[in-house]
């Protein structure tokens, strides 16, 4: 978009920008409520042949929402392939996403074929920017005794993992005939939208003149789905003091709590 000030000078205003900082309206059509969204995502799988082979594959189907759809497995980036192939036993996340942005995801579990070898992970938060996270994992079928790792760490008979910050962790549970199977498991840190984020954006952001339906923004920050596809730019912006844009300091609790929400998936928790 283009100004020209009073001396004739031709200003450059970047659009991204000043729907934070400077609550202008815009012409582009409002953004689609994602939480009403027909979107779906349906997965067929087929495990492993054996213990240690990398021949399992993953085919997601999206419907609904609208179209194209783009697909991830795990912590990949999205493409336009719904299918995943070499896949070793596993847990593992597919994500779709479609031309609105809107996301789900659904997981599915690869196990090697005749291996009865299962596990599930119970997981307690870390607490926002601590240490206080633990995982533990609890093995059943295959051969015992088993042994655990994470992320590729030292293979251990203990199956409690703690003092973990928040984050994604590679569970490996192996059995005693070597038999394998890997599990993906995310710490939150436990803040929680309706607990702490909410009244923050509701007294800053939310307000007459800015992020509100007729607003000058074009983007009411009282929908839930509008703050979640704009989580990563209000935490850069909050970090950085640009905003709140109506002059209000935000407290380190208060960016410590944003920023940890932002970083444990901007969930409607």
């Amino acid at each position: 978009m283009q100004f020209k000030n009073l001396t004739g000078v031709i200003l450059i205003v970047s659009v991204s920008l000043s729907f934070f900082m400077n609550c202008s309206s815009g012409d582009e059509p409002g953004p689609v409520d994602c939480s009403t969204s027909n979107l779906t995502l349906n997965l067929t799988s087929s495990d492993p042949n054996s213990c240690g082979t990398n021949d399992g594959s993953i085919m997601a189907t999206a419907n609904g929402g609208d179209s194209p759809y783009q697909f991830a497995l795990d912590a990949q980036a999205f493409a336009a392939s719904a299918s995943f192939t070499g896949l070793s036993a596993s847990t593992y996340q597919v994500k779709v996403k479609d031309k609105n942005g809107c996301e789900r995801t659904s997981s599915v579990t690869l196990k090697p074929f005749g291996s009865t070898l299962a596990a599930t992970v119970s997981i307690t938060d870390s607490g926002c920017k601590t240490t206080k996270g633990v995982l533990t994992i609890s093995a059943t079928g295959g051969t015992g005794p088993y042994s655990y790792k994470i992320n590729g760490g030292t293979s251990s008979s203990n199956n409690v993992f703690n003092t973990l910050a928040a984050g994604s962790y590679s569970v490996l549970i192996t059995d005693n005939t070597g038999c394998s199977i890997k599990k993906t498991e995310k710490v939150l840190s436990g803040v929680t939208f309706t607990g702490e984020v909410k009244s923050i954006i509701d007294a800053n952001c939310a307000v007459s003149g800015c992020h509100v339906s007729g607003g000058a923004a074009p983007s009411s920050f009282t929908v839930f789905s509008n703050i979640q596809s704009s989580a990563n730019q209000i935490k850069s912006l909050t970090q950085s003091g640009a905003m709140p844009k109506n002059g209000t300091k935000l407290s380190p609790t208060q960016l410590d709590a944003i920023a940890c929400w932002v970083d444990d998936g901007a969930l409607n928790n």
